[in-house]
């Protein structure tokens, strides 16, 4: 009994680490927040303005967050299959230390940009916990939200982003 009670706080305390509520999130349809952000890997800024007229899916994370570090291998494969198809895929880490998103990175693989200190974003995207993952059509109006992650979301990601890429 003791043991099956510690098994569920520990439960609860890792899902309330990786899944604070905060406001309600943007809505499909509402232009989001412009933002520039220093690159973990330095050498200068993931800045939105640079991606003007291309759709882009971007994921909140924190390095540690054991839901984060199942998305991004699932949206590091969106990246290798519709990246070269015209999709541009970038991670905000929100935390405060570049190292914080390279060790992410680089434990998972990850080849799409990453930068950090986003939390300023993540607020003005009304992010409600990590992962969140948007995907912004191009003229960067949130197309579809994904609140947190789950493989069962990898169907509903494609076929979004199928759709998103077919319109001229």
């Amino acid at each position: 009994m003791k043991r099956t009670l510690l098994i569920i706080a520990a439960a609860t305390l890792s899902l309330a680490a990786c899944s604070k509520k905060a406001e309600t999130p943007a809505p499909a349809g509402e232009t989001v927040t412009y933002f520039k952000l220093p690159l973990a890997a330095g050498g200068g800024d993931l800045d939105l303005a640079a991606y003007a007229g291309k759709p882009v899916m971007l994921m909140f994370f924190t390095e540690t967050c054991p839901y984060c570090r199942k998305a991004g291998p699932a949206v590091e494969k969106l990246n290798k299959t519709f990246g070269p198809k015209g999709l541009n895929v970038m991670g905000i880490c929100i935390q405060d230390d570049a190292q914080a998103a390279l060790n992410f990175g680089k434990s998972l693989g990850i080849t799409f940009p990453l930068a950090y200190n986003g939390r300023p974003v993540y607020k003005a995207y009304k992010a409600q916990g990590v992962p969140y993952i948007y995907l912004l059509d191009k003229t960067h109006k949130i197309y579809n939200v994904w609140e947190g992650y789950d493989e069962s979301y990898d169907p509903e990601m494609v076929k979004a982003i199928t759709a998103l890429l077919a319109k001229k």
